[in-house]
């Protein structure tokens, strides 16, 4: 099993700067010999700063959807260790998902494949009126997948990129553990600096 590092996810500077200072968000991840697990810990200052956020409705039977990042959402960033290529995964406070590969930078992106057994799920949503914690589940089988449909043959995970997009009656806001673009832009390789720690063989 790997070690756990606990990090704190900016808000993109210059944008709504005053608003997003009523949030914190902070993440994790852990890697075992079947999957990924993520982590995010999202805390409002107060319960009216709560009251803005825009949370999708919980579903009794979650599934693959598009276009969740238009909405509250959490977002996980796998990069090749090999190539340009990377996988994007999506997780709603829904339980909705989507996993996508891309060849390279935002090009060449698919709905991948995936096996019953190699789905996302979400394992744990706690939520209060300050917070919500979620738990996402990436099986390494699922990982696979995501880039055997792009032409390569590992799955190693050594740094990922871990981001939030928190939607509010105010604005939509985007946070990543480092911002280097001039707008926000989560595809960017340089923002895949989650260190996953394992001593897995």
């Amino acid at each position: 099993m790997s070690r756990v590092l606990s990090q704190r996810l900016q808000a993109f500077p210059m944008m709504h700067e005053l608003h997003s200072k009523s949030y914190r968000i902070t993440v994790g991840a852990n890697l075992t010999a079947t999957d990924l697990r993520v982590n995010f810990k999202f805390e409002a200052a107060h319960p009216k700063e709560m009251a803005k956020v825009i949370l999708p409705a919980p579903q009794s039977n979650p599934s693959r959807k598009p276009d969740l990042w238009k909405s509250t959402c959490f977002e996980c960033f796998i990069p090749s260790q090999k190539s340009e290529s990377y996988l994007e995964f999506n997780g709603s406070p829904s339980g909705d998902w989507n996993w996508y590969s891309f060849k390279k930078y935002r090009e060449g992106q698919q709905e991948f494949k995936l096996n019953e057994e190699s789905k996302p799920k979400q394992s744990v949503l706690t939520k209060s009126d300050t917070q919500i914690e979620s738990e996402w589940v990436l099986p390494l089988i699922g990982i696979r997948q995501g880039f055997q449909s792009i032409g390569e043959n590992h799955h190693d995970v050594t740094f990922i990129g871990m981001t939030m997009v928190v939607s509010t009656t105010i604005a939509t806001l985007y946070w990543a553990l480092k911002h280097d673009g001039v707008k926000p832009d989560f595809h960017l390789r340089s923002s895949f600096n989650y260190p996953i720690f394992t001593e897995l063989k």
